[in-house]
């Protein structure tokens, strides 16, 4: 690490943010496949009805089909932020069900897409937030607190036996509001190399 880096702000470090940003992204994944298949263990769904979810999922699959409007439109810790925010509404609204109705299906359809959502601001911004010498180290922090964000569900859920299933909804969104909340002290991304104006064209001289 350079001297430079030693003094950069936490909140200003990129990799601090990196890590940040790929934790928020691999928690919803493991929401997905832990806290949501307990919650209808709880409400007595079948084995194989709870299968059925996996379907829901298929929005990290088909995230491409929009990807290119948020590249398009830029803006990334807008999308990041507010994908946040609705996720954490989810986890509220799940905290409030008393029973299993279809409102849920279509809480955990609209969980889904604003996660593989915020997989592609996340991926946009960290692409352009990087220079090249720094992809090597940031690779590895985006792999681990991924992996992180993926397995917190699991402490979540422990963290919750006194509250009941409810507390680990609550905690979820807890966890959800966090990045929103640090979201304007990240550092901005590289703006886009604008294309170099061409020469005027060399003036004409007169046949002689």
């Amino acid at each position: 690490m350079t001297p430079d880096a030693a003094r950069t702000p936490l909140l200003k470090s990129k990799l601090f943010w990196v890590g940040v940003l790929y934790f928020s992204e691999g928690f919803p994944l493991g929401v997905f496949y832990e806290i949501f298949p307990v919650y209808f263990r709880q409400q007595g769904v079948e084995l194989r009805q709870i299968g059925v979810l996996s379907l829901l999922g298929l929005a990290w699959t088909l995230k491409f089909l929009w990807a290119p409007a948020i590249d398009y439109w830029r803006h990334h810790r807008r999308w990041m932020a507010a994908v946040d925010v609705g996720m954490g509404i989810v986890m509220i609204h799940f905290a409030m069900q008393a029973g299993l109705g279809p409102s849920v299906w279509v809480a955990i359809g609209v969980f889904t897409m604003l996660s593989a959502t915020n997989d592609v601001a996340i991926d946009g911004y960290t692409i352009e937030l990087l220079s090249t010498d720094e992809l090597g180290l940031a690779n590895g922090v985006r792999i681990a607190m991924y992996r992180v964000g993926t397995l917190a569900s699991g402490p979540v859920l422990l963290a919750s036996d006194a509250p009941g299933q409810r507390g680990a909804f609550v905690f979820a969104a807890v966890i959800l509001f966090g990045p929103p909340v640090l979201s304007p002290c990240a550092p901005p991304y590289r703006p886009l190399a604008s294309p170099r104006p061409s020469p005027p064209p060399a003036p004409r001289t007169p046949p002689t």
